[in-house]
């Protein structure tokens, strides 16, 4: 383990995190100038010094040669991902909106890990100032801190791609440049460009329709959409807006937020034949589509307006399978076979390479057809029989890491049930509070549905969830290999 290169890195990410929560403080500013009742500037200001300083210190003299390969790669990002939730929580807790620090420390943790649970059971009364860095945190935690900060970190061999891949969602991580860092800055430019595009459509939209959307409302409904992270400035979530509009746009957004941003790439560097040939974009339009016709057809009975039915059902597909987890309808209250599907899409989730979480629809994807391999060749033992993915043979170290991913993503479910199940609350609660955390998505079924919150459940409960959504966020291995004693050893 190189101590100082970690310790050089994780300094640069404490202090870019202070520098981004100028941005908050901002808005802090603005709305106190205009006569709204704001959290004191050191709600803010408190932690942007701490974060400097202490980023300042640990950053050190800046060395030559930034030496991160695997391991480090690995602990940066486990390391990084809990300091900055860590950080993250002072707003909430120095303004006294969330008072107690291990509250605070899960709303962080949700924010920038894009799940969304909450423990509020108030949202509207609060700061505009705390409400935009409560957002901006799925902003920040969506494309993925780290991958912003390769552009900084200093070349040397093979740093930053060993980065990339601890931070990035799905199977592999892919380069869609030569360069990591051309390719990191490509991607959040891509992401930056829809994010001002929604905050245009829904602003200018909503101006147009006669919806109640302020440009406020519009930019923090776009950071939780671009995040697929969930949460809304009002008590209702987007429903309190009462605009099909605004439910429209947000349909259309969370399902583009779902796909592999290097479809974006090739569609504008005009590689359409790249495009069209994605199978996982085939699947995820797929299992999308279909679903939303089963639950239409399902909860129809329940509705006046078959418009309405439909709106729902897409709004609730989107949101769970991209996993922002908003919501426009209480889907606690919806027939068991509709409960059933929305639970499963949880395990699915979104595309690799998106913002959303899950288990990624080509994970899915390659288990299916290994499963399909081998029972071929069970029939046929003597035939030689590939796994292929866009047409191409998928290589023998990827599906390794399907399996094995697959393995620890149920090992961990089992170990977080029986741990949340010491709460005493029901089935339903305890398997789908742990089932939506590890998956990012954030509202689950009975107390934790789309109604619910987090708030009643334990310390001891919140922390093992604080754990599920951060190693849901960093597929798992960058913070079970932190438990690792091997990881440590100084090399």
């Amino acid at each position: 383990m190189n101590y100082k290169s970690v310790f050089y890195v994780l300094g640069q990410i404490l202090m870019i995190l202070g520098l981004l929560m100028l941005l908050p403080l901002a808005v802090g500013i603005y709305y106190s100038v205009h006569g709204f009742s704001e959290a004191s500037y050191l709600s803010f200001i408190i932690p942007i010094v701490l974060l400097l300083v202490i980023g300042f210190i640990m950053r050190g003299r800046r060395q030559k040669n930034i030496r991160i390969y695997s391991k480090e790669g690995f602990v940066v990002c486990g390391i990084g991902w809990l300091l900055v939730s860590l950080f993250g929580a002072l707003p909430f807790v120095i303004s006294g909106a969330i008072p107690n620090f291990i509250d605070a420390f899960f709303e962080s943790a949700s924010g920038f890990s894009t799940t969304g649970a909450s423990i509020l059971n108030e949202i509207q009364s609060l700061p505009k100032s705390i409400l935009f860095w409560r957002s901006f945190t799925h902003w920040i935690g969506g494309m993925g801190i780290l991958v912003f900060l390769i552009a900084i970190i200093p070349k040397s061999r093979g740093n930053s791609m060993f980065v990339m891949k601890a931070e990035m969602p799905g199977p592999k991580a892919g380069k869609i440049s030569a360069k990591i860092s051309q390719s990191a800055r490509i991607l959040y430019i891509i992401y930056f460009a829809i994010t001002i595009a929604e905050i245009l459509v829904l602003f200018i939209g909503g101006k147009i329709t006669g919806t109640n959307l302020r440009f406020y409302d519009s930019v923090v409904t776009a950071f939780s959409t671009a995040g697929t992270g969930g949460f809304a400035v009002l008590n209702n979530s987007i429903l309190g807006y009462h605009s099909p509009f605004v439910e429209w746009v947000i349909i259309v957004f969370m399902f583009l937020f779902g796909i592999n941003f290097n479809l974006y790439f090739y569609i504008l560097t005009k590689r359409f034949s790249l495009a069209y040939k994605d199978e996982e974009f085939k699947i995820y339009l797929f299992v999308n589509i279909a679903a939303v016709t089963l639950i239409t057809l399902n909860i129809m009975s329940l509705y006046n307006n078959i418009g309405d039915a439909i709106r729902d059902s897409f709004f609730t597909v989107n949101a769970v399978m991209s996993t922002t987890g908003f919501s426009t309808a209480d889907f606690n209250v919806w027939p068991t076979f509709s409960k059933v599907l929305i639970v499963i899409l949880m395990f699915v989730g979104s595309s690799a390479g998106s913002t959303g979480g899950g288990m990624k629809v080509s994970r899915i994807a390659l288990y299916l057809k290994q499963v399909n391999r081998d029972l071929k060749q069970m029939i046929h033992p003597h035939e030689v029989v590939n796994v292929r993915m866009n047409k191409r043979v998928v290589d023998g170290n990827v599906m390794k890491g399907v399996n094995s991913y697959f393995t620890a993503h149920i090992i961990t479910i089992a170990i977080s049930l029986i741990l949340i199940s010491l709460n005493g609350f029901d089935f339903t609660t305890t398997f789908t509070s742990v089932i939506t955390c590890i998956n990012n998505v954030g509202p689950g079924l009975e107390m934790v549905g789309p109604t619910g919150n987090y708030a009643d459940f334990s310390v001891f409960s919140k922390l093992v969830l604080v754990f599920d959504m951060l190693a849901g966020r960093l597929e798992l291995f960058p913070i079970l290999l932190l438990f690792s004693p091997n990881t440590w050893k100084k090399t």
